[in-house]
């Protein structure tokens, strides 16, 4: 057995310029192969030879992803021991404060419930302990930070066959360590939502145009790099697939959707009264949201429907939203059971004029049962048609109108009601969605190309019911 060798004290800088001069000599393929045997061969921390690594491949312009192939492949265990999933968010899920975290905790649970053994890593510590029991009681291992986990692959990453990372800084920051710990494992990039399609539109409709404008360029640079540097990408609507696919063509893109629990009871319309929304207030789209009906539609609203009053839920309420509470506003904030709001409203709304990906408010509240009066932004990605399972309009009068007829019309209203549950059940359930998350977390052996626009029977699947990927040929385990 060889003897481990103490690391003697570096300076990363200069290391890597050192070892840049001296691999400068070298053709390409002699560079990166004598790159991946001199790292591999450095008697210096693995914490250090990431630092290398990642000087090199900035220094020649390479992916981090080129200095880590099948030579340190090699040196581990075969991949076919790799059985489990790791996750990598930005926190422990904290599902009943956001509709990001409500996703993350089921797909969790599609996991789980599919046998798959699963460890979660979180960048940063949830407030309250309860979070974290709540995966631990999953049967998920935690862990909590940057330094935790490059422990923790150091002694197990050739056990993971697959490493999600969910959101843009999470990608970028974790990316490198997955890569150089877990060569084993496909590493698929979840984006949540496309940030810079959210910060495009937020520009169009606020006008905020040079710290929007930066905002949207920054991330659409960040979220390519990270798509780019990925095995697989995952968006979570078909509309941002394509958006995707329109910046590199080549990228592997699947769709994989919000998760929603169905509620036994939808109590019926005459047992109901009144407007609700709920959103996380962290999020700038549900304060504009609120604000925009507030001044533009309620009032058209309660000329005709005298006494109506509309309930906002959400957590972290800025104090401009609780100033709005009047007679026929009520903002509620965070509420710990939100069942029996939405089992009391009669119709909810979500006036989003920006935003982007699959909105969690809009699949919740058809769950119950509720129907839902929304913008084209916000019935995105989803599969709704005015009139059919939801009501929809961007303008105030006409998304006001749409909110009286539902509200007075127990017809329609049970009409909307039953179309908009039955359309989360047969695309959006955890039981439609779960087969799925399955076959993305064993994503190396789809690929077959298709072309973007193709329309799908249900988000991610084509007729056949299988994941629909597109792109090129499959990247092998390790890099692209």
């Amino acid at each position: 057995m060889r003897r481990a060798v103490k690391a003697p004290r570096m300076n990363p800088a200069a290391g890597s310029a050192v070892a840049t001069k001296a691999l400068l000599l070298f053709s390409r393929e002699t560079l990166r192969q004598a790159a991946i045997r001199s790292l591999c061969a450095l008697p210096f921390s693995a914490e250090l030879k990431i630092r290398l690594a990642w000087a090199l491949s900035k220094r020649l312009g390479w992916p981090m992803t080129v200095l880590w192939q099948d030579d340190v492949v090699a040196t581990l265990p075969p991949a076919a021991a790799a059985q489990r999933v790791l996750v990598v968010d930005q926190k422990v899920p904290t599902p009943d404060m956001d509709s990001g975290s409500y996703r993350m905790t089921k797909m969790l649970d599609c996991l789980i419930g599919g046998g798959v053994p699963v460890d979660f890593v979180g960048a940063i510590a949830p407030a309250q302990r309860r979070y974290r029991a709540a995966l631990e009681d999953r049967g998920i291992r935690v862990l909590v930070g940057r330094e935790a986990l490059v422990r923790h692959l150091l002694a197990h990453g050739a056990a993971y066959r697959t490493v999600i990372l969910s959101r843009p800084e999470v990608a970028h920051e974790y990316l490198p360590v997955v890569r150089a710990f877990a060569v084993n494992a496909q590493v698929l990039y979840d984006t949540v939502d496309l940030h810079w399609l959210r910060f495009a539109r937020a520009r169009e409709v606020l006008g905020d145009a040079s710290q929007v404008s930066d905002k949207a360029d920054g991330y659409r640079r960040l979220e390519m790099a990270n798509a780019r540097s990925a095995d697989l990408t995952i968006a979570i609507t078909e509309e941002e697939r394509c958006a995707l696919l329109a910046e590199a063509p080549d990228l592997r893109v699947v769709v994989l959707p919000n998760i929603h629990e169905i509620p036994p009871r939808v109590p019926p319309y005459e047992e109901r009264r009144d407007l609700l929304f709920i959103g996380g207030f962290s999020h700038e789209p549900n304060i504009d949201a609120v604000h925009y009906f507030v001044r533009q539609i309620l009032p058209h609203v309660t000329s005709q429907i005298p006494g109506v009053r509309f309930r906002i839920l959400g957590s972290n309420m800025p104090s401009d939203v609780r100033e709005l509470a009047s007679p026929e506003v009520e903002p509620l904030g965070f509420v710990p059971k939100v069942e029996p709001y939405f089992e009391q409203a009669r119709i909810f709304v979500a006036p989003l004029r920006h935003g982007a990906g699959m909105k969690g408010k809009v699949g919740q509240s058809l769950s119950f049962g509720l129907p839902v009066v929304t913008t084209s932004v916000g019935a995105e990605g989803m599969g709704l048609v005015d009139g059919e399972n939801a009501l929809v309009s961007d303008d105030p009068r006409g998304f006001a109108e749409r909110i009286v007829r539902a509200y007075l019309d127990q017809a329609l209203w049970t009409r909307l009601s039953y179309m908009g549950r039955d359309l989360i059940v047969s695309r959006f359930s955890e039981d439609a969605v779960r087969p799925q998350v399955l076959a993305v977390v064993g994503a190396a052996e789809l690929g077959l190309p298709e072309p973007c626009g193709r329309a799908h029977q249900a988000a991610g699947q084509d007729s056949s019911g299988e994941i629909s990927l597109v792109g090129s040929q499959p990247r092998t385990s390790v890099g692209r």
